[in-house]
């Protein structure tokens, strides 16, 4: 029988390998020092490291600032530091109790921050640059990166487009710039390019830098058009090893439910509407007594979530490491959905010797989703009437008097369609610095970022009569090596040169796969036998993206210039040579330069209240090769469309001439950019406050030209058109209460950006970028949305809607009393297709968040509150819900108790199931969407010292958490924020079928030792 020490090491290695850590650092006992460590007003200094000089021996102070260090030395040497203040050296000298209190810099603005192939103080930045720390959301337990910067910071619209358990996020930073280009920012995680951050573990992350204007994003060139997100993970520290614990779990529930007629009430409403006797009165009662099918009740459910994260670091003067395991649970609140992600992580810095160090960072994850989402859409319009099942346990497909829609059962994809995902992904990165000489070193990182994505999907016999399966396989590779060499140096008290030179190059790689396979026999088998289907197809196509293949090849140079600590310099050029265009036109050139003044450091500033006061000014230029990687040449088709059975037989695969035109000739979009701002810093920082205004234009848009089909070959991609972005932003800190047992600051912000569509192709007035195939697109196929000179990017189109035309009112040909009413606008007596005008658009005239962080005593409590204004949506569900979009289709949205009727004279349209005369296009159905949203509150209690020291633990912290909690808003849907276009900018605000975001309530645990 193995020890039971041994059996943990086998079981439980990361834990056997941080009691071997701790027992290790435990061998050599001398005395104990004790104390307390606050800053200047007596506040304490929870986090701040307390360490024994040349030794791996060390702590952190609890949240009451007390720290309790073993094994120090009579005559040892005890280093105190604190982000923001003054390290501070303390020679022990037989004391056994130190009481320190800090200072703070002589200018808190000195905390550094990454700007992109290095770092920077802050108090010295010339650009628009935003920073989001993990202690701005340390108190909330966040699972998502979205969740970490929503709210949070000026200029930067981060939004959840989707409630699905591991669904995504879209970031927009300062506006839209592309129509068929990505509008994504860049992602770089510890200095290396990432295809996107969904599966990161956010307990990971030390900070995120946002870069915002073109002196910022620059020196990325043509990745850096739409904005930076610098993510930052956390480091090792001086020490003994710690751990740390989180863990939380919760519930989460749809947060409204929509008003939709019972049984009954949908009973009456087919009579009078077919003018007959569908339903008895018998049939009705016995609605009225049981209440019919609740289809809400039936697709919706609580759902359990789960977060565990464990982190341990530690190190000395020679090498630290921080190491960590995470696991996300999550089912949806619609049936049948369930998503896990399970992450390690391992970084290591080590100093080789005086000169040289060495990193290495890996971060593996994997995510699995499983289950088939219900269509939303039907289940809300399905007919109440019929039962979820028939008398004999099967399911009921529609309708069973064949008097509500034409969908299926919405339970049935739920429950019987089966599918299995898989997301594997591994990204690493190894540096290496050498230190030249004291003002010269040379950085080089390799990184790498792998990725396999494996979507299984069968859909049964029972289904669709058929069976299909599904396999889709994606695989990534990204490489980057980045290699800088860095000379910063100053010279006397007046001047300091930093001076950056960077060569990066990149190769990204995408494959895919697709094998299908259909008319099953069985369903016993599935997607795991697709040899067992009659007809199998196989291709590397996916929704029209082939396989790419793509380098970046790239050069940088910076200059940063100080001139007596108050007049600031900072230029950069950037080429960039992409395979992606053809050789002439391979390589683009960036440029940015910007200027600060720090005018707190002039004389006639002494004695002021301001702590900082700092004008700038930035230009710059960015690009974007947002195209395919074959965009600039004639492409053959293949595929089941392009065949002829050669035989007599079943057609073949076949092959045809490309219906592109090559250009060789394409290059960059480019975007300029200006911006305008000032930091002010009031009473020692009490108050801060940043302004920004910023205007960028861009030009060149790659967009694809549709020809008349008479040339043969009709599409060419080409650089034409203009977007402008321009707005303001507005960072408020206050620190408003600081007391001994009661602290309140506060963080506001923000931001208004106006999107317009400068021009389009060769004079033309609009295109059609969105989709068209939602649900009721009105007559002559015009889509919701269009891209229009002078317009906002996303600006829906439709009819006037006046109401309904009352008895004795005069109408139009064709129309009757209790018909809905819609404007004339070219007065010809009809109403046709000229008569859909721009009626709003999906952008937010502004958005604000404003975040607040209370402690009294050993309680705090944080509120995280979002706002946005102006954004409208096209409620395509209520539109739906009224029973619009198909001729024999009867509503079942309260709206229509109220219809029309010669004796009600409402401004609902009567019942009338021709649909010839309403329009789902309609300024009926868009709503304004603006709202406000208490998106976190989290209370807290931290357990005090005294209880901590008895059970040996550093820090132990309770919390209750509810998100999503109220949201104030007058849209009629079930959520303002979410859109069934996904991350398309081009068809923002659209409601169909999207999947609600939960309201969630949550408890859970930190703990450290």
């Amino acid at each position: 029988m193995k020890k039971p020490t041994m059996k943990l090491f086998y079981n439980y290695p990361l834990i056997g390998f941080c009691i071997l850590i701790m027992g290790l650092q435990g061998m050599k006992a001398q005395q104990t020092i004790k104390g307390t460590v606050s800053d200047n007003t007596g506040t304490p200094l929870p986090g701040a490291s307390v360490v024994v000089k040349g030794t791996t021996n060390g702590t952190q102070t609890d949240f009451d600032g007390v720290y309790s260090l073993n094994e120090v030395a009579a005559d040892a040497t005890m280093i105190f530091s604190y982000i923001g203040f003054t390290t501070i050296e303390v020679n022990v000298a037989n004391q056994t109790v130190i009481d320190l209190i800090m200072k703070e810099d002589s200018q808190q603005l000195d905390e550094v921050v990454v700007v992109g192939y290095g770092t920077q103080k802050k108090s010295d930045l010339t650009g628009a640059l935003t920073s989001v720390s993990s202690k701005d959301y340390e108190k909330q337990p966040v699972t998502r990166i979205d969740q970490a910067l929503q709210g949070r910071s000026a200029g930067v619209q981060v939004n959840q487009v989707s409630g699905a358990p591991g669904a995504g996020f879209k970031i927009r930073i300062r506006g839209t710039n592309s129509i068929n280009g990505s509008n994504e920012p860049l992602y770089v995680i510890d200095g290396i390019a990432v295809s996107d951050i969904n599966a990161i573990n956010v307990n990971d992350i030390k900070s995120m830098e946002i870069l915002k204007d073109a002196s910022a994003t620059a020196i990325y060139g043509s990745r850096g058009a739409n904005g930076v997100v610098l993510v930052t993970t956390k480091k090792g520290r001086q020490g003994k090893a710690r751990i740390e614990l989180n863990m939380s779990t919760g519930m989460q529930q749809v947060s409204k439910r929509l008003d939709i007629m019972n049984a009954a009430e949908f009973a009456e409403t087919v009579n009078l509407a077919d003018a007959g006797a569908s339903f008895s009165e018998a049939e009705i009662a016995a609605f009225r007594s049981s209440g019919g099918t609740d289809w809400q009740d039936e697709i919706f459910k609580t759902a359990p979530m789960s977060n565990l994260q464990m982190g341990v670091s530690g190190g000395n003067e020679d090498i630290d490491y921080y190491l960590s395991a995470n696991h996300v649970g999550q089912e949806g609140i619609v049936q049948s959905q369930n998503y896990r992600r399970y992450s390690l992580r391992s970084n290591i810095n080590a100093k080789l010797n005086e000169n040289l160090s060495l990193g290495f960072n890996i971060y593996g994850s994997r995510e699995e989703r499983r289950g088939v989402a219900t269509n939303i859409n039907n289940a809300v319009t399905f007919d109440p009437t019929t039962p979820v099942y028939d008398e004999n346990g099967d399911y009921n497909f529609s309708s069973v008097n064949s008097v509500g829609t034409s969908g299926t059962n919405p339970l049935l994809y739920a429950f019987e369609n089966r599918r299995k995902d898989f997301d594997n992904r591994v990204i690493a990165n190894l540096s290496l610095g050498y230190k030249l000489t004291n003002s010269l070193t040379f950085r080089t990182t390799f990184g790498s970022e792998f990725s396999n994505s494996k979507d299984k999907l069968y859909i049964p016999i029972i289904v669709n009569q058929t069976g299909n399966a599904t396999i889709t396989d994606i695989n990534r590779v990204n490489l980057q090596n980045t290699n800088v060499l860095n000379y910063s140096k100053e010279f006397g008290d007046d001047h300091g040169l930093q001076i950056d030179l960077v060569h990066e190059q990149q190769h990204n790689k995408w494959d895919y796969l697709v094998a299908e396979s259909e008319n099953f026999a069985t369903d016993l088998t599935g997607f795991q036998g697709l040899e067992l289907g009659k007809i199998q197809r196989t291709s590397n196509e996916l929704n029209n993206m082939l396989p790419s293949d793509q380098s970046l090849q790239s050069f940088l140079g910076r200059i940063n210039y100080v001139l007596k600590n108050r007049y600031l310099l900072t230029a950069s050029l950037r080429a960039d040579g992409s395979s992606k265009f053809r050789k002439e036109n391979r390589w683009g050139y960036f440029p940015s330069a910007s200027l600060a003044w720090k005018i707190t450091e002039e004389d006639f500033m002494l004695g002021s209240a301001f702590t900082s006061l700092k004008p700038r000014i930035s230009y710059g230029v960015t690009g974007s090769q947002a195209i395919d990687a074959l965009a600039t040449r004639a492409r053959s088709i293949t595929g089941e469309d392009y065949n002829y059975p050669f035989d007599g037989g079943a057609g073949i695969t076949g092959i045809a001439p490309s219906n592109r035109i090559e250009n060789p000739d394409l290059t960059w979009e480019k975007t300029k950019q200006i911006n305008a701002g000032i930091d002010i810093g009031l009473w020692a920082s009490r108050l801060t406050l940043s302004l920004d205004w910023y205007q960028k234009n861009t030009t060149d848009l790659l967009l694809d030209v549709v020809l008349p089909e008479f040339v043969g070959a009709n599409i060419i991609t080409r650089n034409v058109g203009e977007i402008e972005n321009k707005g303001f932003e507005i960072n408020l800190g206050a620190k408003i209460i600081e007391g001994d047992d009661f602290s309140w600051n506060a963080d506001f912000n923000f931001s208004r950006n106006r999107n317009k569509v400068l021009s389009l192709i060769d004079g033309i007035d609009f295109i059609n970028a969105g989709r068209n195939n939602y649900l009721g697109q009105g007559v002559n196929n015009i889509p919701p949305t269009r891209v229009e000179v002078g317009q906002p990017l996303s600006t829906f189109r439709g009819y006037v809607y006046e109401g309904v035309y009352q008895t004795g009112e005069t109408t139009i040909e064709g129309r009757k009393a209790g018909d809905p009413k819609y404007k004339d606008i070219d007065g010809d007596g009809a109403i046709t297709a000229v008569d859909v005008v721009n009626i709003g658009n999906g952008a937010a005239d502004y958005t604000w968040g404003l975040n607040s962080f209370m402690s009294y005593k050993n309680f705090d409590l944080n509120v995280l509150v979002q706002g946005s204004e102006g954004n409208d949506v096209y409620n395509f569900v209520r539109a739906r819900q009224n029973g619009l979009g198909t001729s024999t289709f009867n509503g079942v949205h309260k709206d229509l108790l109220n219809s029309w009727t010669p004796s009600n004279a409402s401004n609902i349209p009567a019942f009338d199931k021709t649909a010839s005369s309403h329009q789902i296009l309609s300024t009926q159905f868009l709503e304004d969407a603006s709202f406000i949203r208490f998106k976190n509150i989290s209370l807290g209690y931290n357990f005090s010292s005294e209880l901590l020291e008895s059970i040996k633990l550093q820090s132990l912290r309770l919390y209750v958490t509810a998100e999503n909690l109220i949201t104030i808003t007058d849209y009629s849907g079930y959520d303002p924020e979410i859109s069934s276009s996904g991350s398309s900018d081009v068809d923002l605000g659209i409601d169909q079928d999207a999947y609600p975001l939960a309201k969630i309530f949550s408890f859970g645990v930190n703990l450290s030792f």
